[in-house]
């Protein structure tokens, strides 16, 4: 029999896709790791783990990727998609400049609805399962970073609308929402963004290009996250599962919380108390 396989996309190294990837490989899997650049995947390469060049943002990538894999499995179709591509953007809202936010969306939600339709059909083949990798921010709502938080909670309303449309085929959907793991989308010595000279938001500028909101976090690795995702994924999924450090603490808001709950914790650490108190001064 042939062993189950998996597509996972934004596999570059040191990120979550890239553990995702040696953790389904270890579990036999046939694991199909897809990135925009072959340099950052040769690694994987290197494991024996099918290594395809797809581009979520472009429609003719996404198409080639698809085909690959049905001639690959020999049209027996894909057992599980794990949408996990994604990229950031830190900036205050009132300096986002809106090429940064399509960009975002680009890749974070339309990307997600591209690779999911294109690969759907082999899904059904197998009653297999989608599984999209989200963010606890889509309950802590964390300042500077409006274009991302909306993205992910625009990916999970896509996978909780897919999922009742899937249930008369047998496709499983599963929003994963993910907490603080240590890859290279949100490390605080990883620059953000420069903020633009002027910028009303400029005694929060150290919090905003350096990140330094993250100080004090603690984070899970790429490998400990992919230990637990696989062992849900490969068993019986619920429709949410709630994955790495902060992520609890993201349930328990999402039941109990309340808007403006976490204002206290975000004046001081993105350095809006400085701004309310240049402000009133000013006044």
């Amino acid at each position: 029999m042939a062993p189950k396989s998996i597509l996972i996309t934004g596999c570059s190294k040191g990120g979550i896709g890239d553990g995702l990837a040696r953790e389904f490989k270890s579990r036999g899997l046939r694991v199909f790791a897809a990135g925009r650049d072959s340099a950052k995947m040769a690694h994987l390469h290197d494991l024996g783990i099918t290594v395809l060049i797809l581009d979520v943002t472009d429609s003719e990538s996404v198409a080639t990727a698809a085909e690959t894999v049905r001639l690959a499995t020999d049209g027996r179709g894909l057992d599980i998609l794990i949408n996990n591509a994604g990229v950031d953007h830190v900036m205050p809202f009132a300096d986002c400049a809106i090429d940064d936010i399509r960009r975002v969306f680009d890749t974070n939600v339309i990307g997600v609805f591209a690779v999911t339709q294109a690969f759907l059909p082999q899904l059904i083949e197998t009653k297999g399962t989608i599984a999209n990798i989200g963010s606890v921010n889509e309950v802590f709502l964390p300042p500077f970073q409006a274009a991302y938080n909306a993205s992910k909670a625009a990916i999970a309303a896509f996978a909780d609308t897919i999922r009742t449309e899937l249930l008369p085929f047998g496709v499983k959907v599963v929003h994963i929402k993910t907490g603080a793991v240590k890859t290279n989308l949100f490390r605080s010595e990883h620059p953000g963004d420069k903020m633009p000279s002027g910028s009303i938001y400029s005694p929060c500028k150290d919090q905003c290009e350096n990140r330094t909101f993250l100080e004090g976090t603690k984070f899970a690795t790429p490998e400990e996250f992919a230990k637990e995702v696989a062992d849900d994924l490969l068993g019986n999924p619920g429709a949410v599962l709630w994955k790495g450090p902060t992520a609890g603490i993201g349930r328990l808001l999402s039941y109990f919380g309340w808007p403006g709950i976490m204002n206290s914790v975000y004046l001081k650490n993105f350095g809006l108390n400085a701004l309310m108190s240049s402000k009133s001064k000013s006044v």
